[in-house]
Parts: structure tokens; sequence; C-alpha cells
């Protein structure tokens, strides 16, 4: 295969705040975000470069946490899914541009010079969430559905290479929350009585369960979760937003973090960027935001409402930035660091010309 050449269609500029620095990338025509992730203590963005009519290249761009850029063009294909090997090193899945097939392949993002093109497989929809083993996970869940069980893609690699993939169905109950660390696959779901809490192979398998009746009836996200150490879950009710501490026997206690008066629509797996510290993101009626824990103490808040920005609900500092933004991606870049790539709101991608990029430290 070819390697991914060098694109100069994006302009880029870096600017220092007293939150971290600021990268601004601007397309002549159009820019639409396709994603990013962890390249290295970098960062990864998959983005759609927008020409006249209809055409579009897909571009990838480094950001380090300086806010120096490069840009890399890829013929490959489109609907770009990143994620990581067993080793660390940038994957994608894309769909190769065909008449009548819509299938997919997964390929390095760099470095492709020594591999053959794969074999095309049916495209999954789930995001990456992380490696287990010789596994690279992909997890889906039709929140739509009642009766679909969730979904997960292992995709098996040997000398860092890919050797297989298989698609997973988790047995019920469906509508899982998963959480990966120390080669071990953990999910949770609200079932009648409280939360179920099992944890599987690579292959769906079911290796340990436990039921906990817990002092919160819904949760929406696990910051940590283990049979053998405490867990800590992400809650939010009316606007108040906690976490449920699991013992190891199972016992629960809720611990308030903070009151925004504001519920949560969303929000998103929580990218770990430190020892038992994650950066969660979301967003509500009224605006978006991510907050910054570190077991059951609450480092951080950035929320838009009313705000040319995000304003810390802690301290009350602002991260200046146009109003109305939304945010696409998060990731971990060197430790107890992340960047957040956010885009503006507006329904035409030719009115979209600009991504920000913040690369900030806690």
């Amino acid at each position: 295969m070819n390697n991914i050449q060098p694109f100069n269609g994006l302009k880029t500029i870096s600017s220092k705040t007293d939150l971290g620095i600021v990268t601004t990338l601007t397309a002549k025509i159009g820019i639409s975000e396709r994603g990013s992730i962890a390249f290295g203590d970098k960062t990864l963005l998959a983005n759609y470069v927008y020409d006249r009519g209809e055409d579009y290249k897909l571009v990838y761009t480094v950001i380090d946490v300086d806010g120096n850029a490069e840009s890399f063009a890829d013929d490959e294909g489109i609907l770009p899914t990143l994620f990581l090997s067993p080793g660390g090193e940038n994957y994608v899945s894309v769909i190769p541009y065909h008449p009548t097939k819509e299938l997919e392949i997964s390929i390095p993002v760099f470095n492709r010079g020594t591999i053959e093109l794969p074999k095309a497989n049916k495209p999954f929809l789930g995001d990456y969430i992380g490696i287990s083993n010789q596994y690279s996970i992909l997890f889906y869940a039709d929140i739509w559905s009642e009766k679909q069980p969730d979904k997960m893609e292992a995709i098996e690699f040997k000398d860092g290479m890919i050797i297989k993939k298989q698609m997973v169905k988790i047995p019920l109950p469906r509508n899982n929350k998963i959480f990966i660390a120390d080669n071990e696959i953990h999910l949770l779901t609200t079932v009648e009585n409280g939360w179920l809490h099992r944890q599987i192979d690579e292959l769906g398998n079911i290796k340990n369960e436990r039921q906990i009746t817990s002092s919160s009836e819904f949760f929406w996200q696990i910051l940590s979760l283990s049979f053998e150490e405490e867990s800590y879950i992400l809650c939010e009710e009316n606007g108040k937003i906690s976490v449920e501490i699991i013992t190891v026997t199972g016992d629960c206690r809720n611990k308030e973090l903070i009151d925004i008066g504001d519920e949560f629509f969303n929000t998103w797996p929580p990218e770990k960027i430190g020892d038992n510290t994650f950066v969660t993101r979301f967003n509500g009626e009224f605006g978006n935001g991510w907050l910054t824990t570190k077991n059951d103490e609450l480092l951080e808040i950035f929320y838009n409402k009313d705000t040319k920005g995000y304003r810390n609900l802690i301290t009350d500092e602002v991260l200046e930035l146009q109003s109305d933004l939304i945010i696409s991606g998060l990731n971990k870049t060197v430790n107890n660091a992340y960047a957040v790539v956010f885009y503006p709101m507006t329904d035409d991608r030719k009115k979209k010309k600009n991504l920000f990029v913040l690369n900030k430290a806690i």
C-alpha cells in the first residue's frame, strides 16, 4: 500500500492562554470532524476537508502539546474509525470507494509501505474502547432497540498485524457501558433491582458477575470498575453530578460533586489521563462541557452555558472561544493532560471552516 501524503490545505494558528494552548485549523471551503485519538503524547484528528462542490479529502492532522501541527491526505477511503493496536500503533477502519459495495478495511494510519491491501469486511458501527491482551476492542449498543443485544468487535493482532476480526454478541441484558483496564473487560447495566456488573473475555464469555444494590437508580458512565478494588461510577440527576462508590463487597455510597442545575442529555466514555483520573464530556439542553475526576473528587468542570467559550464552575476561569461550540473529541496526551476538539454549531459544512483544539494540563 502507499503511505499517506503531506497535505497543505489547512492553515494552523496556535495561541497560549492561561488554561492551555489553543490551535485553530482553518480550511478554505469547509471542514468536517470525523474523530480524534491519542498519537503517543500528541493528538491525531481525522477530518473531511472540502473542495469545490461536494468533493472532499480525508485528512489526518497531528497536533503536539505545543500546538504544532502537520497534516496528511488519505486516498484509501471514507468514514474513518480511529483505533489503537495492542502495540500502540494508530490504525483506522475506512470504507474504500466502490460504486455498489460498502465494505470496510482496517489499516495503519502511517507506515503502510510494507503491507498489502487487506480483505474487506462488513463495517462495524461501534466506537473504539481500548486494548485487552492481543485484541483491540470496539463496542456498540443500539439505544433505540429493546431487543438487539450489545455488540463488540474484537480485532486480533499477532506480530503487529491484524489476523482476525470477530463480531461478538454480548449476552443479555443489553444497554451496557463497557470499561477495560489491566486486560479485563467489564460491563455495567441497570436491571430491575439495581445494577448488573459482569466481566467478560474478548469473545464475550462471562467470567464473573454480581448484582449491585446501588443508592442511585441510574448512572451515566463507568469511571472505574473492578471486582478486586473500589469502583467509581458517574451519576447525575436533575443537574446534581455525583459518584457512586462501590466497595469490593458490593456496598454502595453516593458522593455529590456539584450541582450545575441542568440535566445531562448525553455523556461519552471517560478518557483516562492519569492515575485514577478521568475526563468525561457531556451535553445538555443549555450547553456542553467536560469534567475531570480523580476517584470521588471533582478536579475541574468546564461548561459553556451563557459563556463565550467555557467556564470552570469551580474556579470561575474562562477559556475564551467563540460561542456555540460543540465538542467532537477528547483524548489523553502526556500524563495528566489532554486535548479537546471543538467545532462551530452549524448545519452547513461549508460555513464550518474552523476547528479548535485545546491542549490542557490539570
